[in-house]
């Protein structure tokens, strides 16, 4: 039974420590469109690079 952790209560954590905030806090809209932006320009690199490869080598 020693070995368990104390029991902290909400407003302890809270005034404790603030960085536990900044762990629950979910990325806003923005950032999901900037990572579908990035993913997509990575695909069209990808596709453009496959042509340009191939007309390379023909």
């Amino acid at each position: 039974m020693e070995d368990r952790a104390p029991v902290v209560s909400a407003t302890d954590s809270e005034q404790s420590s603030p960085s536990n905030s900044a762990l629950r806090r979910h990325e806003g809209r923005g950032a999901w469109v900037l990572t579908a932006y990035g993913i997509s320009g990575l695909a069209l690199f990808g596709v453009l690079a496959y042509f340009f490869s191939d007309f390379i080598a023909h």
